[in-house]
This record gives structure tokens, C-alpha cells and sequence, in this order.
């Protein structure tokens, strides 16, 4: 399996080309209630959406994500040794960036560790199937994705749901806007010449849940 390397601070026109109008945040945010710890915030989705009055603390190893991002409070630094203590959070969320390391599970365990017991965790990421009609050949396989999430995060925590999506959720109406997509999702700059428009996207991935027992491993820092 690959990395998919981070450019968001070598290249960051290319995460701020396209932003999807609908993403798995506003299918997360009503499950939480906080205090909930954000690793890899990016520039505050998550955050932007909580009910007023929820503990929110972001985390992001990107200066420059976190330049671009409002909310507080903000800490630099790495998912996979998290500076907080045992048991801080009631939920801990994983959102579009375990496929960045190239082995997930010390993230998954650090998440694990600073969860308090009872509490939830969650982790997202996409399908090599995803967009189909603009990448029939799929993705390159990364080392999280939806094909085998679950079983990475099982690895920690034992018992997890898992709940998929898999449909035509938004349409790109204009050959800029193909274009702006491409280059956000790396793909080769001359699909964006070759498919009719409207283009639907069938949009496919996971939301994978675990929560934290009393038997669950914590990792040792």
C-alpha cells in the first residue's frame, strides 16, 4: 500500500481548488458532544459546524492548514504521538488523513490513549472505487482505505461499525469546476476535457466508529 504525501504546505492552491459542498462532517457532527479532539482539523470543517457551547480542540501537523484555520484552540503537531494525557477526550476523529502514514495504527492506538473509556472514535477515508465515472481505473491503493479501514481500526479497538456510503451525492456543473476537482484530488489534469457535463460523481467510502472499553490497548509514549 502507498502514502498519499502530504503537499498542504509545499502546494496549497491544490487543497484550496475545489471544497466538496457536502462531506462526512455533517454526518459525524450530530453524534458529538464533546470535548472531541480533531486530528488533521485542516482548516476548521469539523469545528464549524459543532453546536455552540461543544469542546473542540484542533490538531494538525500543517502550518499552513492551520494558518487558514479560525477556530481555537489549535495545537501543532503529530497524530501518531499526541501531547495530551490519558483519557482527555470524550471522542477523537481521524478525518481524510490516515492515508498520509504509511503504517495508520500507531495513530489509531495514540487516539485510543487519549480517549476516555467509554468514549468514541472516528476515522473516514474513500474507496479505490470512488468516482468511477472520472477514474474508471480506480485510485492507487493508499494505506487506509475504505476497502480495509475497519480492519485497521479493529486492530486497536476490537469491535467497530462501519457505515459506507455509495451514491451520486453531487454533480460538477462546469468543465472549471471538473477542472478544479481534478487537481484537488490529484487526478490527471486531461480528464477533465474528456467527460460530458453535468458530471454526477458516484461518491463511495466509510465512516468507520469504535468505542473505547475498558479492555482497549493504550499505547505506550
Amino acid at each position: 500500500m502507498g502514502v498519499l504525501p502530504p503537499d498542504y504546505d509545499s502546494d496549497p492552491g491544490r487543497w484550496r481548488s475545489w471544497e466538496s459542498p457536502r462531506d462526512v462532517h455533517e454526518m459525524l457532527v450530530p453524534r458529538l458532544r464533546g470535548p472531541v479532539l480533531d486530528v488533521g482539523c485542516g482548516e476548521g470543517r469539523l469545528a464549524s459546524l459543532l453546536a455552540s457551547g461543544t469542546r473542540w480542540v484542533g490538531l494538525d501537523s500543517s502550518p499552513a492548514q492551520l494558518a487558514a484555520n479560525p477556530h481555537r484552540p489549535l495545537v501543532r503537531g503529530d497524530m501518531r504521538a499526541l501531547p495530551f494525557g490519558d483519557g482527555s477526550f470524550t471522542e477523537v476523529a481521524h478525518l481524510w488523513c490516515l492515508y498520509h502514514l504509511a503504517d495508520p495504527v500507531p495513530a489509531v492506538a495514540e487516539a485510543a490513549r487519549v480517549l476516555a473509556t467509554g468514549g468514541r472514535y472516528f476515522a473516514c477515508t474513500a474507496a479505490r472505487s470512488n468516482d468511477p465515472e472520472i477514474m474508471p481505473e480506480g485510485y492507487p491503493p493508499s494505506s487506509f482505505d475504505a476497502e480495509e479501514a475497519a480492519d485497521v481500526v479493529a486492530t486497536v479497538f476490537g469491535e467497530v461499525e462501519v457505515w459506507p456510503w455509495d451514491g451520486r451525492f453531487l454533480p460538477l456543473s462546469t468543465r472549471e469546476e471538473i477542472r478544479a476537482y481534478c487537481r484537488h484530488h490529484l487526478i490527471p489534469a486531461e480528464r477533465a476535457e474528456q467527460v460530458g457535463l453535468p458530471l454526477w460523481l458516484t461518491k463511495r467510502g466509510v465512516l468507520v466508529f469504535a468505542t473505547k472499553r475498558a479492555d482497549t490497548p493504550v499505547a505506550e509514549v
